[in-house]
């Protein structure tokens, strides 16, 4: 009878202690470390400004590998070729295009730059993030670099088994002065408001004007509107 109780106490000791340490581990990932802007680890936060700048490098002159491999498999990502990508098939489609004979990484004269980035972790253990992006080429022999087009990258970064990968990504690129565009902001550590991209919902606006890609992941055709009757 002793070694009865004693087995139904050590048991239920371990079940309070395996209970104790899970709602511990919950209530450490559901918060923000006191006094950091970051909220996480120098590794992470080392790999995931890699993955960004990795990302031109493999976009640009030079490339041997497509960027698709920096999504994951349920990303959603959009602004950068017209209607939304949202499958592997379709990041594999547009990314591989650039590595392609005539793609954009075959070409000289063309680079991007990722800048001022800014990484915070989120409670959920994901992570947020938000660079700058500049576009620069040169178009002929001797002619000096122009600045093509300017915006920002408004990122969700997960861990997989892999590494860090993008889930989310949505690009808007910059207009002229005095034309403002409401675009998601930049992520603040203590502003919950901003730990979204509003990628979700740009998406939902492009499928709304048919803008959508085929099982290829080929933008399909917008249909042609009817030509005027004479």
């Amino acid at each position: 009878m002793r070694y009865s109780k004693l087995v139904y106490f050590f048991a239920g000791s371990i079940m309070t202690l395996i209970t104790v340490l899970a709602t511990h581990a919950v209530d450490a990932k559901a918060t923000v470390k006191k006094g950091t802007h970051v909220n996480l680890s120098a590794e992470d936060y080392v790999e995931i400004l890699q993955l960004i700048n990795e990302y031109p490098r493999d976009v640009d002159a030079g490339a041997v590998r497509d960027a698709s491999w920096m999504f994951t498999k349920d990303a959603h990502s959009v602004g950068m070729s017209g209607a939304p990508m949202v499958t592997p098939q379709d990041h594999r489609f547009f990314y591989g295009s650039l590595i392609a004979k005539e793609g954009q990484a075959r070409k000289a004269g063309n680079r991007h730059f990722n800048m001022s980035p800014i990484i915070i972790g989120l409670p959920d253990g994901t992570a947020r993030g938000s660079s700058y992006m500049m576009g620069i080429s040169i178009k002929g022999p001797g002619e000096k670099p122009t600045i093509d087009l300017m915006g920002k990258y408004e990122d969700i970064y997960v861990r997989t088994p892999d590494g860090w990968r993008m889930k989310e990504r949505i690009w808007t690129s910059d207009s002229h002065v005095g034309s403002y565009q409401d675009v998601a902001p930049s992520p603040v550590l203590a502003d919950p408001s901003t730990w979204t991209t509003r990628t979700e919902q740009e998406i939902q606006r492009l499928w709304a004007r048919g803008m959508k890609r085929d099982a290829t992941g080929a933008p399909v055709p917008l249909p042609q509107a009817p030509a005027p009757a004479k």
